[in-house]
C-alpha cells in the first residue's frame, strides 16, 4: 500500500465531498456525523450549528477526527484520516470565503434555495482543522 504524497492528499481531500467527523462529548461518547468540508488556502474548513451536537461537542473538546475515503474495491480504496482539533474562526471575511466555496462546490450556485436554507440560521460556526496526525493510504498504487 502506497500513501497519498501532500499535493495528491489536497487534490484527494478537494476531489472528495464528504467526511465523517467525529467528536466526544463531555462524557466521552463518541459521535461521529457526515459533513461538507471546504479547501481554502490549502487548509481544512467545516460550518456547523453552535447548537448542534458536533458544535457543542468541539466548543467543550476541541479535539477531533475525521476520514474522507473512496473507491468501492481494494484496487481502488484510499483515504486519508485527520486527528486534530479544531480553531474557531472568527473572521467574517472568511466565513464569506468559505460560504461562497461551498455555494459553488456543493449547489452550484448561491441562489439554490439548499443552500439559503443551510445560510440561514444566525450565528454560525466556522471551524478550522488543525491537523496533528494525518495518515493516508492509496491502494490504487501497488507497489
Amino acid at each position: 500500500m502506497a500513501k497519498l504524497s501532500r499535493q495528491a492528499m489536497k487534490i484527494f481531500l478537494g476531489e472528495q465531498k464528504v467526511c465523517r467527523l467525529a467528536t466526544a462529548d463531555r462524557f466521552g461518547q463518541p459521535h461521529v456525523v457526515p459533513v461538507w468540508h471546504i479547501l481554502l488556502d490549502g487548509d481544512l474548513y467545516i460550518e456547523t450549528s453552535p447548537s448542534s451536537k458536533k458544535g457543542l461537542n468541539l466548543k467543550t473538546n476541541p479535539k477531533l477526527a475525521l476520514v474522507v475515503d473512496a473507491g468501492d474495491t481494494f484496487d481502488t480504496y484510499k483515504g486519508v484520516m485527520i486527528q486534530g482539533r479544531v480553531e474557531f474562526v472568527k473572521d467574517k471575511k472568511m466565513l464569506v470565503r468559505f460560504r461562497e466555496a461551498m455555494a459553488q462546490r456543493y449547489f452550484g450556485t448561491s441562489e439554490h434555495p439548499g443552500y439559503k436554507y443551510l445560510v440561514s440560521g444566525s450565528d454560525p460556526l466556522l471551524m478550522k482543522v488543525i491537523p496533528e496526525k494525518v495518515v493516508t493510504w492509496d491502494y490504487s498504487q501497488k507497489k
